[in-house]
Formats: structure tokens, sequence, C-alpha cells
């Protein structure tokens, strides 16, 4: 029987134990007898990166080590070109994550028997087993003026609800820790928008999928535990980056008006929480400002030697 060939593709940013568990959970759950992957080292501390040599023994492991940090969707555009050109599937797969079951077969099987479907995910948990939710909705001036539950009524389609299910569902994008896709598709689109440095990159590649008539589902038999913050510490300029994004994923989908009414309730919604701390002033001007991508920290990477 032949069998499609899959490329799994791993960041690492210092964190080189995330990485070394996530490919031991995939070597030990996963059947399915074509595929590889690929680390990419995403300009570590280099000690850090020095951990991750034992995978060189791996067979059909890559890995390869950035000079400078290219971000989420820069890192995962370096991994494609390192990954068998001629591959049938992608699996960007977050190294904060454990595979519970045989997920890419059971991912890969659903893609060959729906061929509409552009790109898959598996059910997300937390480490307590307690589960999380795998989908999200496109954000939307509806949901943000209107409510969820409005628009969950008026739009039940674009609007699943958010609980476990038992059978594939479609849904609007998949949570970027896990992302099965088909390779055609995703060359067709031009994969990641490397413009995005750290978020959103998910919603963007749903709507390009979308465009292209591609239909994405959540398969609950695919299981993964995401442990969540440990690849990223939450800070003052982390939420701002992720506003960075979040705009430029704005002025890309939506009309100059819907923007600056994005503006103004992002602006409300934090500088409201002024008492709070300095910070969510600090964000709402930022936003007011419009998010510039000029000050994302994309623009603050320094290129390593070693």
């Amino acid at each position: 029987m032949h069998h499609p060939s899959i490329s799994i593709i791993l960041l690492n940013y210092n964190t080189s134990q995330l990485t070394l568990h996530c490919v031991e959970s995939i070597r030990n759950h996963t059947q399915w007898p074509n595929y590889e992957i690929v680390v990419v080292d995403n300009n570590s501390r280099y000690e850090d990166y020095l951990k991750l040599e034992p995978l060189r023994d791996i067979p059909n492991l890559t890995l390869v080590r950035s000079r400078i940090n290219l971000g989420f969707s820069g890192g995962n555009m370096m991994g494609v070109q390192y990954a068998d050109p001629e591959t049938d599937y992608y699996y960007f797969l977050n190294n904060d994550c454990l595979l519970l079951n045989d997920v890419c077969t059971i991912l890969a099987t659903f893609m060959e028997q729906h061929p509409n479907a552009g790109i898959v995910g598996a059910q997300m948990f937390k480490p307590n087993r307690e589960l999380r939710y795998s989908f999200g909705y496109f954000p939307s001036l509806g949901l943000k003026y209107l409510g969820h539950g409005f628009m969950k009524w008026y739009r039940p389609e674009q609007h699943p609800a958010l609980k476990a299910y038992q059978e594939p569902l479609e849904v609007p994008f998949i949570m970027g820790s896990t992302l099965f896709i088909r390779a055609t598709d995703f060359r067709e689109v031009s994969g990641f928008d490397i413009t995005h440095f750290l978020y959103v990159e998910e919603e963007d590649l749903a709507r390009k999928m979308h465009a292209i008539g591609k239909v994405l589902y959540l398969v609950p038999e695919a299981e993964y535990i995401h442990l969540e913050g440990q690849s990223t510490a939450p800070c003052y300029e982390i939420i701002r980056e992720y506003h960075i994004s979040l705009f430029h994923y704005f002025r890309k989908h939506h009309s100059y008006p819907a923007v600056v009414l994005f503006q103004l309730f992002y602006a409300f919604k934090n500088g409201k929480k002024f008492y709070k701390h300095r910070n969510f002033s600090r964000l709402a001007l930022f936003i007011l400002k419009g998010c510039p991508m000029g000050e994302s920290l994309r623009y603050r990477q320094k290129i390593s030697i070693q």
C-alpha cells in the first residue's frame, strides 16, 4: 500500500528539552511508515542548541540552525525548504506539544479520504488532560461589537460551539500549535505570511485556504497535549507583538473603515483598564498609533556568529 509522505516541522527557541520530548512523543506514537522530522533552531542560545545535537543520530530527522530568529512563520518556512520538496503533507507542530496517540496516521488518513480538506487539526488537551479548544473564530467586527452569543445565533455555521466533539467538524481555523496541511494547497497559497513574526499566522493561513475553496476540520480522534506558554514568556512586548500581527491581519483582510473600528474597539478595551497597570494605557496608545510593523520584535534580531 502506498503511503503519502509527511514532513513534520518543529521550531526550537531556547527550549531544547521540550523539543527533545516532542520528538520522542512523535517517534513513540507514529506508525505511519513514510515521514520525516525537520527541527529548526530559531537562533537559540548556543548552549541550548547544542543540547539538540543527539537528534542528528535519529534516522529521517534533519536538524538545522538559523543564525537569526525568524519567528514562527519564517522559521517554519525555513523548515519547508529543508523538507522533502515532493512531500505530500506538512505537519507544523509546536515543540511544546506531546502526541497522545498516532496523530499523523489519523490525520493523514482523514486527508486522504477528504480531498476538500486543506488543513486539519487534532484535539488539544492541557497537561492534566482537561479539554482545550483546538479551533477558533475569525476576529470580526460582529464578534467584537455584538458579542459571541449574537454571532453564534446569527451565523452558527461560522461559529460552532466551543465544546468537546466526537466526530470531525468543519471549523473556521485550527489553532497554530498543530497544523496538518496538504502540501499542494500550502504551496498554492505561498505558505505562511512571514510578515507575521509570532502570532495570527493560523488565521491568515486559514483565510487563504478558504479563498481557494478548501475546508478546515477538527479531527478529535487525534489527541495531543499542549504545554502552552512554555516557549514564549508573556510580557508587555510579547502582548504588543500580538497586536502588531493582529492589525497586519486586519489591514490585509478588511477595509480601512473596518480597521479603524477595530482600532477603536481594542484601544477602548485596553484603555479602560488603565488603573490595573500602566501597560494597558501604553497598549491603548500603541493601538491608536496603528500598531506599526516597524516596531515588531522581528527588527531587533541579531545575527549569531555560531
